[in-house]
């Protein structure tokens, strides 16, 4: 079951986006009237987001080999697919400047595995490419872009927290953030930077300062 719900970013729209089995829907809040609607996953949706302009989104359906596809979100038109070689997909995230796209999924092994995927040019017609990709030993539930570094994310899942570097064409350098007993028995299941984008009246170095990561059992981090 996808639990996602976006709201759209495009100016003058009160528009809220969401998936219904294989289907992601985006309504109007104030006539709810259902504006949009994304067809062509064969399978129930399991995640999706949004990227920073609202003018693309990715979502991928469930099963192996989970396939993720990227919209057009002014015509919803499926601009481009790929196939996620995992068990089980749980997460997507685009980076803030659009470039990249992130995915999280169990591999074959049960292991965590993440791929970034340059979508620079898939406007123009051309395929994503892997950039980069990693397993973790450590559970992951959501990741994010930092909004401010797309070479840099952070992750959460049961009884971790870590940071995420890309650092060249194939590999992603994790650290953990010390937790000591907090760590015990907790299911870290969301996360979100203090600031969620640029802007233009704030000095750069002082954009991100803390990130806020929510458990299952309701506490806030």
């Amino acid at each position: 079951m996808c639990s996602t719900i976006k709201w759209s970013r495009q100016e003058g729209e009160n528009v809220v986006i969401f998936s219904s089995g294989g289907t992601l829907i985006s309504m109007d809040t104030e006539t709810n009237q259902q504006k949009r609607f994304f067809f062509g996953h064969s399978a129930p949706i399991v995640c999706f987001d949004l990227n920073a302009t609202g003018n693309m989104l990715a979502s991928a359906q469930e099963g192996k080999n989970s396939i993720i596809r990227i919209w057009d979100y002014a015509t919803a038109r499926c601009i481009t697919m790929v196939t996620m070689p995992v068990i089980s997909l749980k997460c997507l995230s685009f980076s803030h400047d659009g470039r990249f796209l992130a995915s999280v999924g169990k591999d074959a092994k049960n292991k965590e595995l993440i791929v970034i995927w340059d979508i620079s040019r898939v406007q123009r017609g051309e395929k994503p490419v892997v950039v980069a990709k990693q397993t973790s030993e450590f559970n992951i539930l959501a990741l994010k872009f930092s909004p401010i570094d797309s070479s840099r994310l952070a992750s959460c899942g049961q009884e971790n927290i870590r940071f995420w570097r890309v650092r060249d064409t194939s590999n992603i350098r994790g650290s953990a953030v010390v937790l000591n007993h907090h760590a015990r028995k907790t299911v870290f299941t969301c996360l979100d930077f203090e600031y969620g984008f640029k802007s233009a009246d704030r000095d750069e170095n002082e954009a991100l300062k803390r990130i806020f990561v929510g458990s299952k059992h309701g506490m806030v981090f």
